[in-house]
This record gives structure tokens, sequence and C-alpha cells, in this order.
């Protein structure tokens, strides 16, 4: 794929429904919102296809499982 998304915060609204605060790979100028947006879980869940973090935000009994 051609798309990258950095999700960078996650928020709930009044009914708890999950969002992620999403900056998009396209960049900021002349965009709405300043190139970011929220994007529901749901929504993210269906759309993303890989997802990379990095190792210092994996929980350390996930990180003794994987050998980290």
């Amino acid at each position: 794929d051609d798309h990258l998304m950095h999700l960078t915060g996650i928020a709930k609204d009044q009914n708890g429904t999950k969002y992620y605060y999403t900056k998009n790979s396209w960049g900021t100028k002349d965009r709405k919102y300043g190139g970011y947006w929220y994007m529901s879980e749901q929504y993210v869940r269906l759309k993303v296809i890989a997802i990379m973090i990095h190792k210092d935000a994996i929980p350390a009994d996930l990180k003794a499982k994987m050998g980290l």
C-alpha cells in the first residue's frame, strides 16, 4: 500500500465509542483540520492492513513472550 497514517492519540465520545486521533501522510497544507482527524476504532479495524509500533510501547509481559 502507498498511504501511511500516524495514530497519535485515543479518545472516546460521550457514548463510549473509541476514536484514534490520526495524522494523515498527505500533509497539512490546504487540508481541513490541519491534516488530522478522528477515525473510529471500527473504521481502523476494517481498513488497516499493517501496524508498526515502537518496541517501547509493547507491554513488558508481551515483550518477554516475544523475546524482546
